[in-house]
C-alpha cells in the first residue's frame, strides 16, 4: 500500500515502478489534472512492462492497482473514464471531491461517468462522495438513470457508499439494493429524496446486508428500520441524523442478534425505547444516542440495569448533547460495572465534578471491568477546575485521551495538568474540542497538550 498526503503533484509520481507494484494507492489531496497524470502513467507503464504475448489474469493484475482512493477538487466523467480504461483490474474505488465553487456542466460527474464503471468487471467496492466543507454542492447532474446504469454494469458490488446525490430518488437507490445481490455494505449520505419506499421490496428478498448507514436522510422513518430488520446478519446500523426514527422500530432492532453498532443520533426516541433495547438479546458494543433530546437519566438506568446482553457488551457510549443527562446518569454508568472504553458526555450541562469522581472511583476496584481509555467532557460547563484532581494517580489507570475543551479545565498553564502530564506522558489532554481521539481521517494529535 502506498499513501501520500501532499499537494505537490507530478514530482510525487516519478518512481513509476513503486506505484506499479503497490496494490493500494491513497492520495489526499490531489488535483484532478494530477490524478490524470498518475493514472495514465500507471496504465502506460503497465502495457510497456508486461512483455509476454499471452497474459494471464493473475500475471497482469500483479502489476496493477486494485485499490484506489483519491480526494480531489472535482470528480468528472473524464476522470472516471480514464480510471476504468487504465485500471481494468480495479477492485475498490474511493473518490471524494471538495469543490470550492459549483463545477461547470462540462467538468462534473454525470450519468455517463457512472455508466463507464461497468467496464471494471472486478469492482466490488465503490465510494463516491461530494463533501460540503467549502461549498454546499451536490452531484446535480446525476439522476436515477445514472444509478440504473451503475446497477446494471456493476452487479458484483459488495460495498456501496454514496454521498451528495441530491437528484437521485427512491427508484435509483432501490436499483442498487435489488440488482447487487452480494451487497453487504450500503451507505447513503444527505439524500434529499431517499425515503422508506426505496426499501419497500426488501422483505422476502434474499438480503446479504451486514452494514447499513443512512446519514442525514430526513425522509427515512421507522418503517425503513423494520424492513432492514429482515436482514438477520445486520451488524452495523447507522441512522445518524434521521430525525423521524422513533421508539416504534426499536423492538425490530432488538431482534437483531448480530448487531454490534447502533447510531441513533438525533432520533426521536425516549427512555421507554431504551427499555425495549435493553430487553433484547443485542450484543451492541457501540451505541450513539447523541442529540436524542428525550433521553434522560432514567433511560440510561433502563438500558444498563436490567441485566440484558447490552449491559455486558457495551464498550463505546455517546451521550453528547443530551439536556436530560446529569450526574445521576453517569453514576448509573459507574455503578453498573460495565466495560465502557470510550465515553462521550460533551455538552451535557448538568454533569459536574461528581461524575468525574464517580468514574475515577470505579476504575481501581473493579478488576473485571475494562478500563476507561477515552473520556470526552468537552463543553461540560458544570465542571470546575477542582475535578482535575481525580485524574491524578491512582485514578483512571487506563486513560489515554481526555477532552476538556470549552471547560474551566482547559488551560495550558494549569499546573495540575502539567503535573498529570509528567506523571502520565502517554495521556493526551485535548483542549480544542476535537471528537474522541482527535482523529480526522489522516492526522493524529500526539500525546501532550493539544
Amino acid at each position: 500500500m502506498l499513501e501520500l498526503a501532499d499537494k505537490e503533484s507530478p514530482h510525487l509520481f516519478e518512481n513509476n515502478l513503486a506505484i506499479m507494484l503497490t496494490s493500494c494507492l491513497q492520495l489526499e489531496p490531489v488535483l484532478e489534472r494530477d490524478a490524470f497524470f498518475l493514472i495514465r502513467r500507471v496504465g502506460r507503464n503497465l502495457m510497456e512492462t508486461v512483455q509476454p504475448p499471452i497474459l494471464t489474469s493473475s500475471y497482469y493484475s500483479s502489476f496493477n492497482l486494485r485499490s484506489l482512493s483519491l480526494v480531489l477538487d472535482v470528480i468528472t466523467d473524464e476522470l472516471l473514464i480514464t480510471i476504468t480504461a487504465s485500471l481494468p483490474f480495479l477492485v475498490e474505488l474511493d473518490l471524494e471531491d471538495r469543490p470550492n465553487t459549483e463545477p461547470l456542466a462540462r467538468l462534473d460527474l454525470t450519468n455517463s461517468g457512472l455508466q463507464s464503471l461497468g467496464s471494471c468487471h472486478h469492482l466490488t467496492g465503490l465510494s463516491l462522495t461530494r463533501c460540503r466543507y467549502n461549498h454546499q454542492g451536490t452531484f446535480k447532474r446525476v439522476n436515477d438513470m445514472g444509478m440504473f446504469l451503475l446497477s446494471e454494469g456493476c452487479k458484483g458490488l459488495e460495498s456501496v457508499r454514496l454521498g451528495g446525490f441530491s437528484k437521485v430518488s427512491d427508484a435509483g437507490f432501490a436499483a442498487i439494493l435489488l440488482s447487487c445481490r452480494s451487497l453487504k455494505k450500503f451507505e447513503v449520505r444527505s439524500a434529499l429524496f431517499l425515503s422508506d419506499l426505496a426499501f419497500h421490496d426488501l422483505t422476502g428478498v434474499p438480503c446479504a446486508l451486514v452494514e447499513v448507514r443512512l446519514l442525514w436522510c430526513r425522509l427515512i422513518t421507522s418503517e425503513t428500520v423494520k424492513k432492514l430488520a429482515s436482514s438477520r446478519n445486520l451488524e452495523v446500523l447507522d441512522l445518524g441524523g434521521c430525525k423521524s426514527i422513533t421508539d416504534t422500530c426499536l423492538r425490530s432492532i432488538s431482534c437483531l442478534r448480530k448487531l454490534t453498532a447502533l447510531n441513533l443520533t438525533g432520533a426521536d426516541i425516549t427512555d421507554s425505547g431504551l427499555s425495549i433495547l435493553a430487553q433484547g438479546n443485542l450484543p451492541i458494543m457501540n451505541l450513539c444516542l447523541r442529540g436524542c433530546k428525550r433521553v434522560t437519566d432514567k433511560g440510561i438506568s433502563h438500558l444498563l440495569c436490567v441485566g440484558g446482553t447490552i449491559s455486558q457488551s457495551l464498550t463505546t457510549l455517546d451521550l453528547g448533547y443530551l439536556p436530560g443527562i446529569s450526574d445521576d446518569g453517569i453514576l448509573t454508568i459507574a455503578a453498573a460495572g460495565i466495560g465502557i472504553i470510550d465515553l462521550c458526555v460533551r455538552s451535557c450541562f448538568y454533569v459536574t465534578d461528581a461524575s468525574v469522581e464517580a468514574l475515577a472511583r470505579k476504575q481501581p476496584g473493579q478488576e473485571k471491568s475494562k478500563q476507561l481509555r477515552r473520556l470526552d467532557l468537552c463543553n461540560c460547563i458544570g465542571l470546575s477546575v477542582d475535578s482535575l484532581r481525580w485524574v491524578k494517580r491512582p485514578s483512571f489507570r487506563g486513560l489515554h485521551w481526555l477532552g476538556i475543551g470549552q471547560t474551566r479545565l482547559a488551560s495550558k498553564g494549569n499546573p495540575v495538568i502539567t503535573e498529570i502530564h509528567n506523571e502520565r506522558p502517554w495521556l493526551t489532554f485535548c483542549l480544542d474540542g476535537c471528537e474522541i481521539g482527535c482523529h480526522d481521517g489522516w492526522q493524529f494529535h500526539e500525546s501532550g497538550f493539544i
